[in-house]
């Protein structure tokens, strides 16, 4: 093919696939996007939070946040709790917090550790909401029971801050303390922050103050780290 009718090839195509959208897309959607597309068009709950997600991240199809809006609201409205919460966040993101706010109430009350964090987030900064810090600090309490080091980081924020009324920093230094040792691995940027501060911290305090964050920070873990100590334990004496 010359060189000449190669670009006539190439440019007529390029012009069919640009007018046809849908077409021109697909090039960019993994085989197991296309696969769960058609699923999720069909009902399939899993398919919907699992497409949401691949146009959410870029993963498996190119990032488009109004797709991921359809197919997260898909599975959210079918009840999938990782999908309310998602779909939150996107809106968060576009900073349509109205619309954000329901969808975290919604998996909130289903008892997702993020989504009670989040939904603590906008009541605290009054995003969509009129502000009420300790409607947001009640929520931060309620996501860090569920295991949530983010909720206890802000809680320990908003001690430190003087949010809740005068500054403490006695219970600062526990949530802090409980943050660093809740935290996930992969939560690398949180463990640094609480790290800085409890360093910060030991300086500032007492021995014996620092020792009693300390101390009280071991004594206390999530009620669901609770349970799931107490089911691991009942399944042990079963397996006896």
């Amino acid at each position: 093919m010359s060189r000449s009718r190669f670009f006539s090839f190439f440019f007529s195509t390029f012009m069919l696939l640009a007018f046809s959208g849908s077409a021109f897309a697909d090039w960019f959607l993994s085989s197991e996007t296309k696969a769960l597309i058609v699923k999720a068009d069909a009902g399939d709950v899993k398919a919907q939070f699992l497409v949401g997600a691949a146009y959410d991240t870029g993963e498996g199809a190119p990032r488009n946040g109004e797709n991921a809006i359809k197919y997260y609201r898909m599975a959210a409205e079918q009840g999938h709790v990782e999908a309310q919460n998602s779909l939150g966040s996107v809106l968060q993101a576009e900073k349509r917090y109205t619309e954000a706010l329901p969808w975290y109430e919604r998996a909130a009350a289903q008892g997702h550790a993020l989504a009670t964090n989040n939904l603590a987030y906008l009541h605290d900064m009054g995003l969509g909401v009129p502000q009420d810090r300790q409607k947001g600090f009640e929520l931060y309490s309620r996501a860090a029971e569920l295991g949530w080091a983010e909720a206890m980081w802000n809680m320990a924020n908003m001690y430190g801050a003087g949010q809740l009324g005068k500054v403490d920093l006695a219970m600062a230094c526990i949530w802090t303390y409980r943050a660093g040792k809740f935290a996930k691995p992969s939560e690398r940027r949180l463990i640094a922050y609480t790290r800085q501060v409890l360093l910060q911290l030991e300086r500032t305090m007492t021995v014996d103050q620092f020792s009693v964050c300390r101390q009280e920070g071991d004594a206390w873990s999530p009620q669901a780290t609770q349970a799931s100590n107490t089911q691991a334990e009942g399944q042990t004496e079963a397996a006896r």
